[in-house]
């Protein structure tokens, strides 16, 4: 008895727009990326082509999504903002500003 596929339920296809597509795609003439797309186990980098396809981009490979679902997934998509670079301390140029003054005290020496 073999087991029947299982079928890709629309609900499993999350969308994040932003600059997150970098991770999987390098930037095309022909295309024009809009963020990642997440269906199920596959991630890769949501794009639009001149002729106005949706593709799921991983390195070369890409895949034609449809339109339709794309384009209601794209209605509640989660836009995710570039984050902010942590620093981790003062920079050389930030230590070499900081003055430091020395003040000398006096040692009094107790004779014993």
């Amino acid at each position: 008895m073999n087991p029947k596929p299982k079928k890709r339920s629309g609900n499993d296809t999350q969308i994040t727009l932003g600059e997150g597509w970098r991770q999987f795609a390098m930037p095309r003439e022909d295309l024009t990326f809009m963020g990642t797309i997440r269906r199920g186990m596959e991630i890769g980098a949501l794009a639009k082509d001149h002729a106005g396809a949706y593709l799921l981009v991983n390195g070369d490979i890409r895949q034609t999504l449809n339109s339709s679902r794309v384009e209601a997934k794209l209605r509640s998509a989660v836009v995710r903002h570039p984050r902010v670079p942590v620093v981790q301390g003062p920079t050389a140029a930030e230590r070499a500003a900081v003055v430091v003054v020395v003040k000398p005290r006096r040692r009094i020496v107790v004779p014993s």
